[in-house]
């Protein structure tokens, strides 16, 4: 389903298709009224939007048959992915609707849309209640598999309100039936009550148990100062009402808060709307253009953040803008090894922000690792370093720099580095010839006696390159292998890289970055290349390369 672009911490941008149009995520779609459109469609696509959400039952109720003949993209007047909610938050709102699963299921196929909903059954409630309800989802998703299309996009909403353990459990069940998509129902009343903390953990609770290589849809999380966090933990699609919905009770939207635009006398905005206008100009139409401006422009941020691998330096930020997004930030840490799972294993820095810097997945990672050393160094906010390691990320590119020595040289150095990194002793003979930068005096290069290439050392992050070192990796450990199919080793035989369909296994401890053994599924030596996801999305993805190749070893 997704090919993922670029990652950082549980967060990727990715992209798929749809009948009308590649999405690439994260992204917000925007929710369109049927009935009263605030903002025509046409000018929200020019805005950003690469798609929209429209709701299925309210044009089932109103315009049914003008809807069935013109179909969905000509009656709302967008020429993009369209999605349709099944009229599931109506029934939440009013308790029940007077449409069945079925026929709300066939009318979304007669209008053609690209993103289908059953109509599953959200709400809050006791513990029972909500079981109950989940029971009646499941239902209805195994009604909506045997009668829905192949030609457009079916999602699957996990519900389980606030209780975690039924949320985790009506995941597993959502996951068995294989759903394209899997939005995560019933958060918006968490939302609106600043909730966010627990928001962070009913993400956890259907990301852990779901496939990766699936879209994640927040249901209803249309605010802007919240979708950092959800990103970072893995969410991919949202929708916003909210650019209509607080512009229609004159609410002005920034990423820290809304504001009464009644009480503001200065736009904080650059936007096209608030550079060409005052507040007493500001009406509805003008302040919902602007909240949409500010939501588009803060998910394009936090593209550009998964893009440079900086995110946890945007979530530090967003933490102080609220006393509950704080809690939600400080709340992930509770998840760390999963993100750990999923988080590059290098970046291009690391900033010391905070003392929330300490809950970091490289401080985390670190202390997973066990490096015997003759000296150790104290570096905040990871106490105790070997030395031998204080070139290499991220201890290498910690912003600010620490005053320390690095006392280790030669032999010593690289073979602590491929013990921390590979978990093997004295990978290197004491034989080898070492290349230093004569502008830094740090490893380049590491050959072999008889002048063989055995490793380079990356300089943007000190992390080894596999080259001939791999045969005696190879035969010292069983791990950091990426087994390939047989269809495949003719191409990567060549040099051409692994795509994620073709791995069969993937060492667990393999993360983005590094560099690997890929060999066959009998375990003969390949090629080495650098990892460009971690061993659980190669295993769950079949788009995408799951290993860049760089030398061929046969």
């Amino acid at each position: 389903m997704l090919e993922i672009l670029q990652k950082d911490l549980g967060a990727r941008i990715a992209r798929f298709k749809t009948r009308h149009g590649k999405i690439e995520t994260p992204t917000i779609l925007p929710v369109i009224n049927p009935l009263t459109q605030t903002i025509h469609p046409k000018k929200i696509k020019k805005m950003g939007a690469q798609a929209i959400i429209t709701n299925a039952y309210i044009l089932w109720k109103h315009r049914r048959e003008e809807a069935v003949k013109k179909g969905a993209h000509k009656l709302i007047g967008f020429d993009g992915p369209i999605m349709t909610d099944s009229g599931a938050f109506q029934f939440m709102q009013y308790g029940s609707i007077d449409v069945t699963n079925r026929e709300i299921i066939r009318f979304q196929q007669k209008m053609d849309v690209d993103i289908g909903v059953f109509l599953d059954v959200p709400g809050l409630g006791t513990k029972k209640q909500v079981e109950a309800n989940c029971k009646e989802t499941l239902k209805r998703a195994r009604e909506a598999k045997a009668i829905i299309d192949s030609e457009r996009l079916w999602a699957g909403p996990i519900q389980g309100a606030q209780y975690l353990d039924i949320r985790t459990k009506h995941a597993r069940q959502m996951a068995r039936l294989n759903f394209d998509i899997y939005p995560i129902g019933t958060v918006v009343p968490f939302m609106n009550n600043y909730e966010f903390a627990l928001n962070i953990d009913i993400i956890a609770a259907v990301k852990q148990n779901i496939p990766l290589n699936k879209p994640v849809h927040h249901f209803g999380a249309g605010h802007p100062m919240f979708f950092a966090f959800a990103v970072a933990m893995g969410c991919d699609i949202f929708d916003s009402a909210a650019y209509a919905l607080f512009a229609k009770k004159g609410k002005y939207m920034t990423v820290s808060g809304t504001y009464d635009i009644n009480n503001m006398k200065y736009l904080p905005c650059s936007c096209p709307v608030c550079s060409s206008h005052s507040p007493d100009e500001m009406d509805e139409e003008l302040l919902a253009k602007h909240n949409l401006y500010i939501t588009f422009e803060e998910m394009d941020r936090i593209k550009q953040s998964i893009y440079e691998n900086t995110l946890w330096e945007l979530l530090e930020e967003r933490a102080r803008a609220h006393p509950m997004l704080y809690e939600a930030f400080k709340r992930m840490k509770r998840y760390a090894p999963f993100i750990e799972k999923l988080d590059p294993i290098t970046k291009k820095r690391f900033f010391v922000l905070s003392h929330e810097s300490s809950n970091r997945i490289e401080v985390y990672r670190h202390s997973k690792k066990r490096l015997k050393s003759r000296r150790y160094v104290n570096i905040p906010p990871f106490k105790d370093v070997p030395c031998e390691v204080l070139n290499m990320y991220p201890f290498g590119q910690i912003v600010p720099k620490p005053d320390v020595d690095i006392d280790v040289q030669g032999i010593d150095e690289i073979n602590a580095i491929f013990e921390y990194i590979y978990g093997v002793k004295n990978i290197f003979p004491k034989n080898v010839r070492i290349e230093r930068s004569k502008k830094t005096g740090r490893i380049r290069a590491i050959y072999s006696k008889d002048g063989e290439l055995l490793a380079t050392m990356r300089a943007s992050d000190y992390l080894p390159i596999l080259h001939n070192i791999a045969h005696r990796l190879y035969k010292k450990t069983k791990h950091w292998r990426v087994a390939v199919s047989e269809d495949a080793i003719p191409f990567v035989s060549k040099g051409k890289n692994v795509f994620a369909k073709f791995v069969r296994d993937a060492d667990k401890g393999i993360r983005a970055g590094m560099d690997v053994l890929i060999v066959d599924e009998k375990g003969t030596l390949i090629a080495t290349g650098r990892a460009m996801l971690s061993a659980y999305e190669m295993l769950d993805f079949d788009r995408g390369v799951a290993v860049s190749t760089r030398k061929t070893h046969q």
